[in-house]
Protein backbone atom coordinates (compact mmCIF):
# COMPACT_ATOMS: atom_id res chain seq x y z
CA UNK A 1 0.00 0.00 0.00
CA UNK A 2 0.94 3.56 -0.73
CA UNK A 3 -0.02 6.44 1.56
CA UNK A 4 -0.72 9.94 -0.28
CA UNK A 5 -1.74 13.34 0.37
CA UNK A 6 -5.55 13.92 0.32
CA UNK A 7 -6.60 14.37 -3.05
CA UNK A 8 -3.65 12.24 -4.56
CA UNK A 9 -5.21 9.49 -4.25
CA UNK A 10 -6.29 8.85 -8.01
CA UNK A 11 -2.75 9.89 -9.46
CA UNK A 12 -0.45 7.56 -7.54
CA UNK A 13 -3.42 5.28 -9.16
CA UNK A 14 -2.50 5.89 -12.55
CA UNK A 15 1.07 5.93 -11.96
CA UNK A 16 0.95 2.24 -10.76
CA UNK A 17 -1.73 1.16 -13.68
CA UNK A 18 0.89 2.67 -15.97
CA UNK A 19 4.06 0.38 -13.98
CA UNK A 20 1.22 -2.44 -14.91
CA UNK A 21 -0.10 -3.13 -11.49
CA UNK A 22 -4.04 -3.37 -10.84
CA UNK A 23 -4.47 -0.75 -8.60
CA UNK A 24 -7.22 -0.05 -5.73
CA UNK A 25 -7.56 3.31 -4.62
CA UNK A 26 -8.87 4.33 -1.07
CA UNK A 27 -8.72 7.55 0.94
CA UNK A 28 -5.67 8.19 1.82
CA UNK A 29 -3.74 5.35 -0.03
CA UNK A 30 -3.31 2.96 -2.73
CA UNK A 31 -3.40 -0.62 -2.40
CA UNK A 32 -1.50 -3.07 -5.10
CA UNK A 33 -0.21 -6.67 -4.84
CA UNK A 34 3.31 -7.56 -5.53
CA UNK A 35 6.78 -9.42 -4.38
CA UNK A 36 10.15 -7.76 -4.09
CA UNK A 37 10.91 -6.69 -7.46
CA UNK A 38 7.56 -4.80 -7.43
CA UNK A 39 8.78 -3.34 -4.02
CA UNK A 40 11.53 -1.81 -5.39
CA UNK A 41 9.91 -0.79 -8.89
CA UNK A 42 7.24 1.40 -6.51
CA UNK A 43 9.75 2.74 -4.68
CA UNK A 44 12.11 3.37 -7.43
CA UNK A 45 9.30 5.14 -9.78
CA UNK A 46 6.08 6.29 -7.86
CA UNK A 47 6.22 9.70 -8.03
CA UNK A 48 3.20 11.13 -5.86
CA UNK A 49 2.99 8.61 -3.15
CA UNK A 50 4.31 8.94 0.62
CA UNK A 51 6.12 5.45 0.72
CA UNK A 52 6.03 2.18 -0.19
CA UNK A 53 4.45 -0.32 2.94
CA UNK A 54 3.59 -3.56 3.04
CA UNK A 55 -0.02 -4.59 4.59
CA UNK A 56 1.39 -6.75 7.25
CA UNK A 57 -2.81 -7.26 8.98
CA UNK A 58 -5.69 -5.19 8.46
CA UNK A 59 -8.89 -5.87 10.90
CA UNK A 60 -11.49 -4.00 13.13
CA UNK A 61 -10.28 -3.96 17.00
CA UNK A 62 -12.42 -2.84 19.97
CA UNK A 63 -10.73 -3.88 22.61
CA UNK A 64 -7.08 -4.25 23.50
CA UNK A 65 -6.88 -8.01 23.73
CA UNK A 66 -8.15 -8.11 20.13
CA UNK A 67 -5.35 -5.28 19.11
CA UNK A 68 -3.21 -8.21 20.36
CA UNK A 69 -4.17 -11.14 19.13
CA UNK A 70 -4.66 -10.09 15.40
CA UNK A 71 -1.10 -8.59 16.09
CA UNK A 72 0.29 -11.52 17.17
CA UNK A 73 -1.51 -13.86 14.22
CA UNK A 74 0.89 -12.31 11.73
CA UNK A 75 4.12 -14.23 10.62
CA UNK A 76 6.68 -11.44 11.76
CA UNK A 77 9.69 -13.95 11.43
CA UNK A 78 9.09 -13.82 7.56
CA UNK A 79 10.54 -10.13 7.82
CA UNK A 80 12.33 -9.63 11.00
CA UNK A 81 15.21 -11.01 11.89
CA UNK A 82 16.72 -11.48 15.35
CA UNK A 83 18.48 -8.81 15.67
CA UNK A 84 15.86 -6.49 13.85
CA UNK A 85 15.31 -2.90 15.00
CA UNK A 86 11.40 -2.54 14.72
CA UNK A 87 10.13 0.64 16.37
CA UNK A 88 6.22 1.10 16.57
CA UNK A 89 4.43 4.24 15.02
CA UNK A 90 1.06 4.36 15.71
CA UNK A 91 -1.67 7.25 15.06
CA UNK A 92 -5.45 6.35 16.60
CA UNK A 93 -8.43 8.73 15.38
CA UNK A 94 -12.03 8.13 16.37
CA UNK A 95 -11.40 4.96 17.98
CA UNK A 96 -12.07 3.10 21.25
CA UNK A 97 -8.74 2.44 21.13
CA UNK A 98 -7.82 6.18 21.81
CA UNK A 99 -4.40 5.49 24.00
CA UNK A 100 -1.56 5.95 21.47
CA UNK A 101 1.23 4.71 24.26
CA UNK A 102 -1.36 1.76 24.96
CA UNK A 103 -1.67 0.70 21.80
CA UNK A 104 2.14 0.78 20.77
CA UNK A 105 3.10 -1.01 23.40
CA UNK A 106 0.10 -3.65 22.87
CA UNK A 107 1.46 -3.80 19.28
CA UNK A 108 4.81 -4.31 20.20
CA UNK A 109 4.33 -6.79 22.62
CA UNK A 110 2.46 -9.24 20.82
CA UNK A 111 5.16 -9.00 17.68
CA UNK A 112 7.91 -9.86 20.37
CA UNK A 113 5.75 -12.96 21.96
CA UNK A 114 5.51 -14.21 18.07
CA UNK A 115 9.18 -13.80 17.79
CA UNK A 116 10.17 -15.38 20.92
CA UNK A 117 8.05 -18.56 19.66
CA UNK A 118 9.49 -18.33 16.16
CA UNK A 119 13.34 -18.01 17.14
CA UNK A 120 13.17 -19.64 20.46
CA UNK A 121 14.74 -16.90 22.60
CA UNK A 122 13.61 -13.96 24.92
CA UNK A 123 15.74 -11.35 24.56
CA UNK A 124 15.89 -9.26 21.57
CA UNK A 125 18.84 -6.90 21.01
CA UNK A 126 17.08 -4.50 17.95
CA UNK A 127 20.88 -3.71 17.01
CA UNK A 128 20.27 -4.47 13.41
CA UNK A 129 18.57 -3.35 10.38
CA UNK A 130 15.45 -0.62 10.98
CA UNK A 131 12.02 -2.44 10.38
CA UNK A 132 9.66 0.33 11.06
CA UNK A 133 6.03 -0.52 11.93
CA UNK A 134 3.23 1.92 11.06
CA UNK A 135 0.21 1.22 12.41
CA UNK A 136 -2.84 3.04 11.28
CA UNK A 137 -6.57 3.09 14.21
CA UNK A 138 -9.28 4.41 12.23
CA UNK A 139 -12.71 4.34 13.74
CA UNK A 140 -11.98 1.02 15.58
CA UNK A 141 -10.63 -0.05 11.66
CA UNK A 142 -6.76 -0.85 11.74
CA UNK A 143 -3.91 -1.61 9.43
CA UNK A 144 -0.39 -2.51 10.42
CA UNK A 145 1.98 -1.77 7.78
CA UNK A 146 6.09 -2.19 7.43
CA UNK A 147 7.62 0.38 5.90
CA UNK A 148 9.97 -0.64 2.97
CA UNK A 149 10.95 3.08 2.15
CA UNK A 150 12.90 4.90 5.06
CA UNK A 151 12.94 8.31 4.82
CA UNK A 152 9.49 9.93 3.26
CA UNK A 153 9.55 9.63 -0.94
CA UNK A 154 9.36 13.10 -1.39
CA UNK A 155 12.78 13.10 -0.86
CA UNK A 156 14.39 12.52 -3.90
CA UNK A 157 18.20 13.35 -2.96
CA UNK A 158 18.30 16.50 -4.93
CA UNK A 159 16.77 19.19 -3.09
CA UNK A 160 19.42 20.20 -0.55
CA UNK A 161 18.79 23.79 -0.78
CA UNK A 162 15.15 24.29 0.48
CA UNK A 163 13.47 27.98 0.03
CA UNK A 164 10.62 29.56 2.15
CA UNK A 165 7.77 27.60 2.18
CA UNK A 166 8.79 24.70 0.17
CA UNK A 167 6.56 22.37 -1.92
CA UNK A 168 6.72 18.36 -1.70
CA UNK A 169 8.65 17.48 -4.49
CA UNK A 170 5.27 14.60 -4.42
CA UNK A 171 2.78 17.26 -4.91
CA UNK A 172 4.94 19.04 -7.28
CA UNK A 173 5.19 16.21 -9.31
CA UNK A 174 1.12 15.46 -8.71
CA UNK A 175 0.35 18.90 -10.28
CA UNK A 176 2.67 18.20 -13.57
CA UNK A 177 0.84 14.66 -13.67
CA UNK A 178 -2.70 16.36 -13.16
CA UNK A 179 -2.17 19.28 -15.39
CA UNK A 180 -2.00 16.25 -18.55
CA UNK A 181 1.39 18.60 -19.48
CA UNK A 182 2.15 17.00 -23.07
CA UNK A 183 5.90 18.12 -23.15
CA UNK A 184 4.92 21.54 -24.35
CA UNK A 185 7.07 24.49 -22.90
CA UNK A 186 6.71 24.48 -19.25
CA UNK A 187 6.94 28.13 -17.25
CA UNK A 188 6.76 28.30 -12.89
CA UNK A 189 6.48 31.89 -12.23
CA UNK A 190 6.94 31.39 -8.72
CA UNK A 191 9.17 28.77 -8.52
CA UNK A 192 11.06 28.75 -5.60
CA UNK A 193 13.82 25.89 -5.30
CA UNK A 194 13.21 25.00 -9.00
CA UNK A 195 11.01 21.85 -7.64
CA UNK A 196 7.91 22.15 -10.09
CA UNK A 197 10.14 22.51 -13.01
CA UNK A 198 12.62 19.94 -12.41
CA UNK A 199 9.73 16.89 -10.90
CA UNK A 200 8.31 18.49 -14.67
CA UNK A 201 12.02 18.02 -16.46
CA UNK A 202 12.00 14.57 -14.67
CA UNK A 203 8.87 13.22 -16.24
CA UNK A 204 9.82 14.78 -19.77
CA UNK A 205 12.95 12.96 -19.36
CA UNK A 206 11.75 9.40 -17.40
CA UNK A 207 14.06 9.79 -14.77
CA UNK A 208 12.97 7.60 -12.33
CA UNK A 209 12.68 9.77 -8.82
CA UNK A 210 14.17 7.08 -6.39
CA UNK A 211 17.31 7.04 -8.66
CA UNK A 212 19.77 8.93 -6.91
CA UNK A 213 18.48 7.89 -3.09
CA UNK A 214 18.52 4.92 -0.71
CA UNK A 215 15.90 2.83 0.58
CA UNK A 216 15.35 1.07 4.03
CA UNK A 217 14.81 -2.18 2.46
CA UNK A 218 18.66 -2.34 1.27
CA UNK A 219 19.48 -2.56 5.19
CA UNK A 220 17.10 -5.69 5.53
CA UNK A 221 19.07 -8.97 5.59
CA UNK A 222 16.01 -11.15 3.91
CA UNK A 223 15.97 -8.41 1.10
CA UNK A 224 17.30 -9.36 -2.50
CA UNK A 225 18.74 -6.31 -3.00
CA UNK A 226 20.54 -7.37 -6.28
CA UNK A 227 17.06 -6.53 -7.36
CA UNK A 228 17.45 -2.75 -6.71
CA UNK A 229 20.86 -3.03 -9.13
CA UNK A 230 19.29 -4.26 -11.95
CA UNK A 231 16.12 -2.06 -11.33
CA UNK A 232 18.39 0.86 -11.37
CA UNK A 233 20.29 -0.30 -14.46
CA UNK A 234 16.65 -0.29 -16.14
CA UNK A 235 16.03 2.77 -14.99
CA UNK A 236 19.16 4.31 -16.51
CA UNK A 237 18.80 3.12 -19.62
CA UNK A 238 14.83 4.39 -19.69
CA UNK A 239 16.22 7.97 -19.62
CA UNK A 240 14.56 10.03 -22.45
CA UNK A 241 17.14 12.12 -24.28
CA UNK A 242 14.62 14.72 -26.29
CA UNK A 243 14.88 18.18 -25.95
CA UNK A 244 12.34 19.87 -23.16
CA UNK A 245 12.02 23.72 -22.74
CA UNK A 246 11.03 24.50 -18.68
CA UNK A 247 11.74 27.69 -17.52
CA UNK A 248 11.48 28.58 -13.71
CA UNK A 249 11.34 32.41 -12.68
CA UNK A 250 11.30 34.14 -8.78
CA UNK A 251 11.88 37.21 -7.89
CA UNK A 252 14.18 35.96 -4.91
CA UNK A 253 17.72 35.59 -6.30
CA UNK A 254 18.71 33.34 -3.09
CA UNK A 255 15.70 30.68 -4.37
CA UNK A 256 16.49 30.77 -7.94
CA UNK A 257 20.59 30.33 -7.07
CA UNK A 258 19.56 27.26 -4.87
CA UNK A 259 17.20 26.01 -8.04
CA UNK A 260 19.97 26.09 -10.27
CA UNK A 261 22.10 24.03 -7.05
CA UNK A 262 19.24 21.36 -6.88
CA UNK A 263 18.74 20.84 -10.81
CA UNK A 264 22.50 20.27 -11.27
CA UNK A 265 22.64 17.57 -8.64
CA UNK A 266 19.63 15.72 -10.85
CA UNK A 267 21.80 16.63 -14.13
CA UNK A 268 18.59 18.40 -15.17
CA UNK A 269 21.06 22.01 -15.46
CA UNK A 270 21.17 22.34 -19.13
CA UNK A 271 17.15 21.98 -19.88
CA UNK A 272 15.72 24.09 -17.03
CA UNK A 273 15.75 27.80 -17.84
CA UNK A 274 16.18 29.46 -14.30
CA UNK A 275 16.11 33.34 -14.35
CA UNK A 276 15.66 35.65 -11.23
CA UNK A 277 12.95 38.46 -12.98
CA UNK A 278 9.13 39.46 -11.29
CA UNK A 279 6.57 37.73 -13.09
CA UNK A 280 5.42 41.06 -14.15
CA UNK A 281 8.29 42.28 -16.44
CA UNK A 282 8.85 38.39 -17.65
CA UNK A 283 7.38 37.40 -20.95
CA UNK A 284 8.28 34.10 -22.43
CA UNK A 285 7.79 34.68 -25.99
CA UNK A 286 6.46 31.37 -27.00
CA UNK A 287 2.84 31.26 -28.52
CA UNK A 288 1.68 28.22 -26.55
CA UNK A 289 2.54 26.24 -23.23
CA UNK A 290 2.06 25.18 -19.85
CA UNK A 291 1.78 27.72 -16.67
CA UNK A 292 1.85 25.44 -13.65
CA UNK A 293 2.75 27.10 -10.37
CA UNK A 294 2.44 27.14 -6.48
CA UNK A 295 1.76 31.03 -5.65
CA UNK A 296 2.30 32.73 -2.51
CA UNK A 297 0.17 32.69 0.25
CA UNK A 298 0.47 33.39 4.01
CA UNK A 299 3.42 35.46 4.52
CA UNK A 300 4.62 35.38 0.75
CA UNK A 301 1.66 36.86 0.07
CA UNK A 302 2.13 41.02 0.68
CA UNK A 303 0.25 42.68 -1.77
CA UNK A 304 -2.85 40.27 -3.21
CA UNK A 305 -4.40 42.81 -5.58
CA UNK A 306 -1.18 43.52 -7.38
CA UNK A 307 -0.66 39.68 -7.70
CA UNK A 308 -4.22 39.52 -9.24
CA UNK A 309 -4.09 41.85 -11.60
CA UNK A 310 -0.70 40.82 -13.06
CA UNK A 311 -1.68 37.27 -13.19
CA UNK A 312 -4.85 38.17 -15.25
CA UNK A 313 -2.94 39.96 -17.33
CA UNK A 314 -0.35 37.21 -18.06
CA UNK A 315 -4.10 34.90 -18.59
CA UNK A 316 -5.45 37.64 -21.14
CA UNK A 317 -1.86 37.88 -22.76
CA UNK A 318 -0.47 34.55 -23.24
CA UNK A 319 -4.12 33.10 -25.05
CA UNK A 320 -2.99 29.85 -26.72
CA UNK A 321 -1.23 28.78 -22.83
CA UNK A 322 -2.91 25.97 -20.14
CA UNK A 323 -3.04 27.71 -16.82
CA UNK A 324 -2.60 25.83 -13.59
CA UNK A 325 -2.73 27.54 -9.91
CA UNK A 326 -2.30 25.92 -6.22
CA UNK A 327 -3.24 28.27 -3.76
CA UNK A 328 -4.76 28.57 -0.20
CA UNK A 329 -6.99 31.53 -1.61
CA UNK A 330 -10.42 29.66 -1.25
CA UNK A 331 -11.86 33.31 -2.95
CA UNK A 332 -9.24 32.52 -6.18
CA UNK A 333 -11.86 32.16 -8.39
CA UNK A 334 -13.97 35.50 -7.12
CA UNK A 335 -10.70 37.43 -7.79
CA UNK A 336 -9.52 35.61 -10.75
CA UNK A 337 -11.74 34.07 -13.22
CA UNK A 338 -13.97 31.04 -12.82
CA UNK A 339 -11.57 27.84 -13.14
CA UNK A 340 -12.37 24.95 -15.54
CA UNK A 341 -11.77 22.48 -13.40
CA UNK A 342 -10.40 22.55 -9.62
CA UNK A 343 -9.10 20.03 -7.13
CA UNK A 344 -9.14 19.99 -3.06
CA UNK A 345 -5.58 18.83 -1.95
CA UNK A 346 -3.19 19.66 1.19
CA UNK A 347 0.09 20.96 0.90
CA UNK A 348 1.35 19.90 4.35
CA UNK A 349 -1.99 21.12 6.74
CA UNK A 350 -2.47 23.82 4.58
CA UNK A 351 -5.91 23.35 2.64
CA UNK A 352 -5.46 24.42 -0.84
CA UNK A 353 -6.89 23.85 -4.24
CA UNK A 354 -5.53 23.45 -8.23
CA UNK A 355 -7.08 26.08 -10.35
CA UNK A 356 -7.30 24.60 -14.17
CA UNK A 357 -7.54 26.87 -16.68
CA UNK A 358 -7.14 25.57 -20.92
CA UNK A 359 -5.90 27.59 -23.63
CA UNK A 360 -8.41 29.77 -25.84
CA UNK A 361 -7.32 29.26 -29.62
CA UNK A 362 -9.89 31.60 -30.78
CA UNK A 363 -8.06 34.74 -32.78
Amino acid sequence: MIPTAFGIEGVTKKELKKLGYDAKAQDGRVNFEGGFKDIVRANLWIRTGNRVMIKMAEFDAYDFDTLFDRTFKVEWAEFLTKDANFPVELSSVKSKLSSVPACQSIVKKAIVEKLKKRYGINQFPEDGPLYRIKVQILKDHVIIGLDTTGYSLNKRGYRVNISEAPLKETLAASLVLLSNWNGEPLWDGFCGSGTIPIEGAMIAKNIAPGLIRDFAFESWKNFPVSILYEEKRIAKESIKKSAIKIIGTDIDKKSIDAAIKNAKRIGLEKFIEFRTANIKDFVPRLENGYFISNLPYGKRLEKSEELYQILKEKYMNLRKWNFFFLTADSDFERKFFKADENRKMFNGRIEVRFYMYKRRNEN
